[in-house]
């Protein structure tokens, strides 16, 4: 990610590389911008010139949509992305406070206007309303001074205030309890919309991971994925607040934890639909703490990240963390069997995990399951481990279910934990967030490898047999896992 360390210079390397799609005629951010966005999820970024009723204003979505795009920014292919953010939390640059930000070109202190100032946008007819999706909260902790970078869904209440669902075990929710146990009740944040990529990826994992505990400064990991450590600045109005200094849009402000108020106008907590959540499901609106908005600040020509919960941007962001803690944890284990990790989009992000192995003795048969106690402990919201051989594409669904169904025991290879903690967004999950873990060993046995065999093909061109438009249009309808097992051979 060096020389992209904002939204605007990552939306111009999408261009120079083809992979930007503009869309120039008016879109209104009312359902629509929502729904051309998952419309193209999965594909090129997408920057909205024209919002309607938002003169001059401009949307981006799907940054983070596409593996491929992010493997790029980092300079390595995208199954070596765990790898590559293991090391980089594991190496950190600190970051460096600057005097003048880009961020801060802009201040506004008076007359606060969210409505006007950002082109806030509604997802769903059955959302509570407009929420703020890519805001990243910063905040430092009181007693160590290392920064805390963390996502929460805002819901826009007025022109000056939003709410800030914190869910329980988040480092933010233990840093206002700190603040609470001095006896301050406001917790003073900036909430950064659109930043360096870097910045933005290295913030989104979950709290309850092994590579980034409770006191683990995300913005020093952003530094090592940058090679240049991560713009930090005093925000104008909130003393012992700070902001990215490449932020598009800052609100600095503050949530009182004496002041809760309801995400849905009717009050119905916990009935009524917030918004399409990561886990695939409408959320539900909650009583939650009040976020009041002191100062916008922007950069001259902002882009507003609008980041749908619900797409590959945002699991691909949940997940690529949590493959890193799990790719860092199997690696200290048994470094000779593990292969590397991958959590398929279904997984939603950190739901579950597929890792690999490679066997190369029969003393090696067992060590698949020490490494999914491994993976299941350094990540507590994974609720599903998955272990497959080296012959699998672990990123092909369909050859994970296949391996699942013809090589799991499930009388030896099947395992169900008793309750811990999982992610709330698993079926099974009670009121304390808790729920049983399942792990699959659809590995073979290696004293039974060539039972297991698969047959090799010989490669042909078929450019060479039907002509290059033909071949295309074969390729075409031809479905991914079936293009995933030729390009492998079998």
């Amino acid at each position: 990610m060096q020389g992209i360390i904002s939204v605007s210079a990552a939306v111009e390397e999408a261009r120079v590389h083809q992979d930007l799609l503009r869309i120039e005629r008016e879109a209104d951010p009312y359902l629509e911008v929502a729904a051309l966005a998952r419309a193209t999820d999965a594909g090129p970024v997408v920057l909205f010139d024209q919002l309607r009723g938002q003169a001059g204003q401009r949307i981006v979505t799907n940054l983070f949509s596409d593996r491929r795009r992010i493997a790029r920014w980092c300079g390595v292919e995208p199954h070596d992305l765990p790898r590559m953010l293991a090391d980089a939390a594991l190496n950190p640059v600190p970051p460096c406070e600057v005097a003048e930000a880009a961020s801060q070109q802009h201040v506004i202190t008076s007359g606060i206007d969210l409505f006007k100032t950002l082109p806030l946008a509604q997802q769903t007819a059955q959302d509570a309303g407009c929420v703020i999706t890519g805001g990243l909260a910063l905040v430092r902790d009181p007693d160590t001074g290392v920064f805390n970078g963390s996502y929460h869904r805002m819901r826009v209440l007025g022109a000056d205030r939003t709410c800030i669902t914190i869910q329980a075990g988040r480092h933010l929710l233990e840093i206002a309890r700190k603040l609470r146990a001095r006896g301050e009740r406001r917790v003073p944040i900036s909430v950064n919309i659109g930043a360096g990529p870097a910045a933005l990826l290295a913030c989104s994992g979950s709290t309850q991971q092994t590579l980034t505990p409770l006191g683990y400064d995300e913005l020093g990991m952003a530094g090592a994925l940058q090679r240049q450590s991560v713009g930090v600045v005093r925000c104008r109005s909130l003393e012992g607040a700070w902001a990215l200094s490449e932020a598009e849009y800052v609100l600095e402000g503050y949530f009182d934890t004496d002041r809760l108020v309801s995400e849905e106008d009717s009050g119905k907590d916990g009935e009524k639909g917030m918004m399409p959540e990561a886990g695939g499901y409408m959320g539900r609106a909650w009583k939650v703490w009040e976020f009041k908005v002191t100062a916008i600040t922007h950069r001259p020509d902002p882009v507003y990240w609008f980041p749908l919960a619900i797409n590959a941007e945002t699991t691909n962001l949940m997940a690529l963390p949590a493959e890193a803690s799990v790719y860092d944890a199997c690696r200290r284990i048994s470094p000779r069997l593990f292969d590397t990790c991958h959590v398929l989009q279904a997984m939603r992000g950190c739901l579950g995990v597929v890792i690999r192995i490679r066997r190369k003795s029969f003393r090696d048969e067992g060590l698949q399951n020490n490494l999914a106690f491994g993976a299941l402990s350094a990540h507590s919201d994974l609720g599903w481990v998955i272990a497959v051989d080296h012959d699998i594409d672990l990123t092909n669904s369909d050859d994970v279910l296949w391996a699942a169904i013809t090589r799991a025991d499930m009388r030896d290879g099947l395992m169900l934990t008793p309750r811990a903690k999982v992610s709330g967004m698993l079926s099974e999950g009670d009121a304390a967030g808790t729920g049983r873990k399942v792990y699959i060993d659809a590995t073979a046995p290696f004293q039974r490898a060539d039972r297991y065999q698969r047959g090799h093909f010989e490669a042909v061109d078929l450019k060479q047999w039907l002509g290059a438009e033909a071949a295309l249009r074969l390729r075409a309808r031809q479905p991914d896992y079936l293009k995933s097992l030729l390009a492998r051979g079998y």
